[in-house]
């Protein structure tokens, strides 16, 4: 007899309140067959509930996960799970959301990415105690190349400064790191507590009128190992980051690069969640809000890991009252 065959005995049987014998021995079934199939059809029912986590996503839950992927396509599971926990007071693990992801065939292919090398021996345990700077060229149709240079603090890893420049000597140099200095202020700092500059030994960085400028602003120089840009690995990997975005289309005019520029740099400093900082924007590192962030989402795991209990333990007390004789 087949499943269904035994599954329509068992309905039968079930909803004759009398005379089950009679129907039993119409149906050719012996009482003890009978008794066999009913008690593995309720095992089969308890094995899996119990297969069900006590963490189970509920369907409310699973919808939000889909919409917020469907509207950031771009975004990976580590990113999504960060944004949902900060922006609908939901938590949701990263494998989770990519579990989620997969079965509806919304998981981006693997895209390749060189890791940053090992950075400076000396680590910074604030915002402006050191900043890295170097420039990376972009190709404009018709206009040749031209050299962002960038200030970032190598804490936070928030970009201070950029500028697109034709050239990459001392004075296209200065007006970058310049622009750092007065959004920061840091000629107001104490001497003692400015800050450092870790750059390569180009021959901008290099030449006199680069270093006298740093010692009027009162700022050391640290300049990586020749032939080791591993050392200023963080800003390595963010023009690595940069390039892979902004080079997908030509651009015609420098103003074009320019707003494309922008744009990157403030998703990157404002909105990109960063694993290494541990999935907060740069620029909350740098105004020493990670540690509110990070508290605050830990209640929100608390908080929904409290109510998705209650829901599936009321799921399960539902589905075996249906099931009980």
């Amino acid at each position: 007899m087949s499943a269904q065959e035994k599954s329509e005995v068992l309905a039968r049987v079930e909803e004759t309140k009398w005379g089950k014998r009679r129907l039993l021995a119409q149906l050719r079934v012996p009482r003890s067959t009978y008794y066999r199939w009913r008690a593995r059809e309720r095992q089969g029912k308890q094995e899996c509930l119990a297969r069900v986590p006590w963490n189970r996503l509920s369907l409310p839950e699973e919808a939000a996960v889909l919409a917020a992927a469907r509207e950031s396509p771009e975004w990976s599971s580590r990113q999504l799970a960060t944004w949902i926990t900060d922006h609908l007071g939901l938590s949701v693990g990263e494998s989770t959301v990519y579990r989620i992801l997969r079965r509806e065939g919304l998981v981006k292919p693997p895209v390749m990415q060189l890791l940053a090398g090992k950075e400076y021996h000396r680590k910074t345990s604030g915002p402006h105690q050191m900043w890295a700077t170097d420039a990376s060229y972009f190709r404009v149709s018709g206009w040749g190349y031209h050299y962002m240079v960038t200030v970032m603090d190598d804490y936070s890893r928030s970009i201070l400064a950029w500028k697109l420049q034709v050239d990459m000597t001392a004075d296209s140099l200065i007006q970058v790191v310049q622009v750092a200095v007065d959004i920061t202020g840091m000629t107001e700092v104490p001497l003692e507590d400015r800050t450092r500059l870790l750059s390569d030994n180009g021959s901008g960085y290099v030449s006199r009128a680069f270093r006298d400028y740093l010692d009027l602003v009162g700022t050391r120089h640290i300049r990586a190992a020749p032939y080791h840009p591993q050392t200023n690995g963080k800003l390595e990997r963010y023009h690595q980051s940069i390039k892979q975005e902004v080079n997908q289309v030509p651009y015609e005019a420098p103003s074009d690069l320019e707003v494309a520029i922008t744009g990157f740099v403030d998703h990157y400093d404002n909105r990109r969640y960063h694993k290494a900082l541990g999935n907060v924007t740069p620029d909350d590192v740098l105004h020493g809000r990670r540690e509110e962030i990070l508290i605050k989402r830990r209640e929100v795991k608390a908080r929904t890991l409290a109510q998705r209990k209650r829901y599936n333990q009321h799921l399960r007390e539902s589905q075996n009252a249906a099931i009980s004789p």
